[in-house]
C-alpha cells in the first residue's frame, strides 16, 4: 500500500499531498472496504484482496474515485432500503447473498457491475494476481530498436512548431488496412503521396503487453465503441499508425468466391476469381501469410479438432495468419512486441515510405477543399507538445478517405456528400463465444496466439468457427460474477477453453454522429434469421466441447453465465425464450457504410471507388466493401484498395498536368 502523509492542524505538520484526499477518502470508507472484502475473498491460489492497497490504487485516479464514491452511496442506499442498515454492517455471508440477488436484477445488476468494475480491474491487473493465474511474465521490451531511413519521413504533430502547406498527387487519410495498401500502391507507381493519420506512430518498444498502457495508445475511446439495438455489441477499433490492423488477431482469408460472384451479379464490376487472384496474391506476399504453427495455437486446437471430428466436421485446420516468425506471445490485439505480425505499421506503411510517401501522425482531417465538384486537397489539424494547434494543408489532385467504416461516412457527410446510402448498410460479422472447463488441461491462454485454429465446413452457409482467446482481464471482467464465484472463475483461466464463431450477417445497421467525435451513434438490430444462425453456432460449439470431454460448458451473457453439464441441459437452455441480449455478442469487422454501387441509387462509390458525383474523391477502406463477407476482411480490404489505387494511379498519370 501507499504511505499516507497527514498534516496536523496548528502544529506545522506537512499538508496532504496532491490527490491524497481522494485516496484516503476511499481507504477510510467502510462501504468501500466491505465491498472489496466481499468481492475478493481468498481462493485456492489467489489471496484475499488487501483493501488498503487496492483502494489506494483506485484513489490515484481522481475522476474514477469520485464516480466510485457515488456508486458506493447507491449501494449503501439500496442495502439500507432493503435491510434497514448500511452495507458494511452485514456479515460476510449476508453481503455475499445481497450482491448475488442484486446481480440478478435488470437495472441494479448493471449498476453493480459498474461499481465493481474499477475494483475488479485493479485487482486483476496486479502482477501477483497475473502470476498466480499462470500468465506470462511482463514483456521485456527492447531499450533500443532498429532505426530505418523511412522513419525520417514520419512527422508527428507534436514536433511541429508551425503550420505546414504541401503539395502532392494524392492525400490518403488513414493508415489502416485500406489506407496503407492504397498508399503503397500509389507510391510504388511514382506518385507523390501524403498519408495523414490521427493516431500516433509506435514501434515495438511501446508494445509491452501492459493493457493499461497499450489500450489508451492503440484503441479509439479505450475500445469502448458499441453498437446498440436488440443487443449491446462492442466493436473495438484502432487509432494509431496501422489502425485496427495493429490490434487484430492477424487472421487472413480471401473473399469467399460466392461473395465475389454476388458482387459481380449486382453489376459492381469485374469481381471474378480470375480478376481478384493477383491482388490477393500480392497482399499475401506482403503480409507473409502462412498457416499458424500448432505449438503457438496451443491445446485449444487439439480439443476443438477432436470434438469437431467426433461430430463429423471435415475442414479442421490452422488458420492463415500474417505473422512469420511468431513466437506465440499471445499479444496480437495489443501490438506485436516482436514485429512478427505484419500489421500495416510494419508492412505496407514502411514500404510506402521507402517509395517516397510522407506520413503525418497526430493530425485529424477536418476539411476537404473543392473547386466545384472536384476535390483539390484537404486540411488537418493536430497539437504540438506545447499544446498549440498546428494545421496541415495539402493541395492534391485526389483524396482517398480511409478512416474506417465508422468514421469515413461521418467525415464525408461533414464535407457535404449527400447520398441516402451513406452511413447505412452496416454489417458487423456478429461473433459469439462459448467456453468450457477442462480441469486437466492447461490452455496457456496468455501464452498462445488468440486465433489460430478454425472449422470452416459451414463457411458457405455463413457460419465460421474460429479461435477467440482473451487475456486474463477479458476473462475476469466480462462476466457478472462476484465474490467466491468470481475468484474461482478467475483461478480457472488457464483451464478454460475459449473458442468462437462469427456469422455472415444479413442484418444491417447505421452510423450517425454521436455525442463525441470518438463515440459515433452505431445502431444495429440483429434479425431473426441471423439470430437463428447465432444460436446454431452456440449449439454446435457447445456440442464440440462435450464431444471433446468438457466437464462444464459456459455460455456467457451480458447479465449472467449459463453453466451446462450435458447435451440435454444444452437443449433445454436453447429451447427457452432467448433473445440476442441474452448473449455476449462482439464484433470486429464493421463494413459497408460507404459501399460500392452501380449508381448513386445503389451505393456511395462507383466501381473505381470514386464517390458518386464527385471528382478526385475516393473511398478505400472497409466502408466501401459492398456486403458482409463471412470471412475476416483484412485481405479483402487490402486487395480492393490496392486494385482501386492502381486504377487511380493510371488515371492520374494519363491526365498529368
Amino acid at each position: 500500500g501507499a504511505t499516507v502523509v497527514r498534516g496536523k492542524r496548528g502544529t506545522g505538520g506537512s499538508p496532504p499531498l496532491p490527490g491524497m484526499a481522494a485516496k484516503t477518502a476511499l481507504t477510510r470508507n467502510p462501504t468501500a472496504r466491505a465491498l472489496t472484502a466481499s468481492l475478493f475473498p481468498a481462493g485456492r491460489t489467489l489471496p484475499a484482496a488487501d483493501a488498503e492497497a487496492l483502494l489506494t490504487r483506485v484513489g490515484e485516479h481522481a475522476l474514477l474515485a469520485r464516480a466510485l464514491r457515488l456508486g458506493l452511496l447507491w449501494l449503501d442506499a439500496r442495502h439500507l432500503l432493503r435491510h434497514g442498515r448500511r452495507f458494511h454492517r452485514g456479515d460476510t455471508p449476508h453481503r455475499a447473498r445481497f450482491l448475488d440477488r442484486l446481480s440478478r436484477t435488470p437495472v441494479s445488476g448493471k449498476l453493480l457491475r459498474a461499481v465493481s468494475l474499477p475494483l475488479k480491474a485493479h485487482y486483476v491487473f496486479d502482477r501477483d494476481v497475473e502470476a498466480r493465474t499462470g500468465c506470462r511474465p511482463p514483456v521485456q521490451v527492447p531499450s533500443q530498436v532498429e532505426h530505418f531511413r523511412w522513419q525520417q519521413q514520419i512527422t508527428a504533430a507534436g514536433d511541429c512548431a508551425e503550420d505546414m502547406e504541401l503539395e502532392a498527387d494524392v492525400v490518403v487519410i488513414g493508415s489502416g488496412a485500406g489506407g496503407a495498401s492504397a498508399a503503397y500502391e500509389l507510391a510504388s507507381r511514382g506518385l507523390a503521396v501524403v498519408i495523414v493519420e490521427e493516431g500516433q506512430y509506435y514501434d515495438r518498444s511501446h508494445f509491452n503487453g501492459r493493457l493499461t498502457e497499450v489500450i489508451p495508445k492503440l484503441y479509439r475511446a479505450l475500445g469502448s465503441n458499441c453498437a446498440t439495438g436488440n443487443a449491446i455489441i462492442p466493436v473495438p477499433v484502432g487509432r494509431n499508425v496501422g489502425g485496427t490492423t495493429t490490434i487484430n488477431s492477424g487472421t487472413c482469408m480471401r473473399t469467399p468466391e460466392e461473395v465475389l460472384a454476388d458482387w459481380q451479379a449486382r453489376g459492381l464490376g469485374d469481381f471474378s476469381a480470375e480478376a481478384m487472384t493477383p491482388w490477393f496474391e500480392q497482399v499475401e506476399e506482403v503480409l507473409k501469410v502462412q498457416a499458424a504453427k500448432p505449438e503457438h495455437v496451443g491445446a485449444i486446437g487439439d480439443v476443438i479438432d477432436r470434438g469437431a471430428e467426433a461430430l463429423g466436421f471435415q475442414q479442421r485446420h490452422p488458420l492463415n495468419r500474417n505473422a512469420e516468425g511468431c513466437d506465440g506471445q499471445g499479444l496480437c490485439q495489443f501490438g506485436c512486441p516482436t514485429d512478427a505480425k505484419q500489421s500495416t505499421n510494419v508492412s505496407y506503411i514502411p514500404r510506402a515510405l521507402d517509395r517516397g510517401a510522407f506520413l503525418f501522425s497526430g493530425f485529424r482531417a477536418e476539411r476537404l477543399h473543392w473547386h466545384g465538384d472536384r476535390v483539390t486537397g484537404m486540411t488537418a489539424r493536430g497539437r504540438n507538445r506545447d499544446g498549440r494547434s498546428v494545421r496541415l494543408t495539402v493541395k492534391s489532385r485526389a483524396v482517398v478517405a480511409a478512416m474506417g467504416t465508422f468514421f469515413t461516412p461521418l467525415f464525408l457527410r461533414d464535407q457535404g456528400i449527400r447520398n441516402r446510402h451513406l452511413g447505412r448498410h452496416l454489417t458487423l460479422h456478429p461473433a459469439g463465444v462459448v467456453n468450457a472447463i477442462f480441469p486437466d488441461r492447461d490452455f496457456a491462454n496468455s501464452r498462445s496466439i488468440p486465433q489460430g485454429f478454425g472449422v470452416t465446413d459451414w463457411g458457405k452457409q455463413g457460419l465460421m468457427f474460429e479461435g477467440g482467446s482473451v487475456p486474463l482481464a477479458g476473462h475476469s471482467l466480462l462476466n457478472n460474477l462476484y465474490g467466491e464465484d468470481w475468484v474461482r472463475f478467475t483461478e480457472d483461466y488457464q483451464q478454460t477453453a475459449y473458442f468462437g464463431f462469427m456469422i455472415r450477417d444479413t442484418s444491417q445497421g447505421r452510423v450517425r454522429r454521436g455525442p463525441h467525435r470518438d463515440w459515433p451513434l452505431i445502431r444495429y438490430r440483429m434479425n431473426d434469421r441471423d439470430f437463428a444462425q447465432f444460436l446454431r453456432g452456440v449449439d454446435t460449439l457447445a456440442r464440440i466441447y462435450f464431444a471433446a470431454g468438457a466437464r462444464e460448458v459456459l455460455v456467457p451473457g451480458l447479465d449472467g453465465l449459463q453453466r451446462l453439464h450435458s447435451v440435454a441441459e444444452l437443449e433445454r437452455f436453447l429451447a427457452g425464450p432467448l433473445k440476442p441480449r441474452d448473449f455476449l455478442i462482439t464484433a470486429y469487422h464493421p463494413l459497408g457504410t460507404a459501399r460500392l454501387g452501380r449508381d448513386p441509387d445503389d451505393g456511395v462509390c462507383d466501381a473505381q471507388h470514386r464517390v458518386h458525383g464527385r471528382q478526385g474523391l475516393y473511398v478505400m477502406d472497409g466502408s466501401a466493401v459492398p456486403s458482409s463477407l463471412g470471412a475476416n476482411p483484412q485481405v479483402t480490404i487490402m486487395a480492393l484498395a490496392g486494385r482501386a489505387a492502381a486504377r487511380l494511379a493510371d488515371h492520374l498519370q494519363e491526365h498529368q498536368a
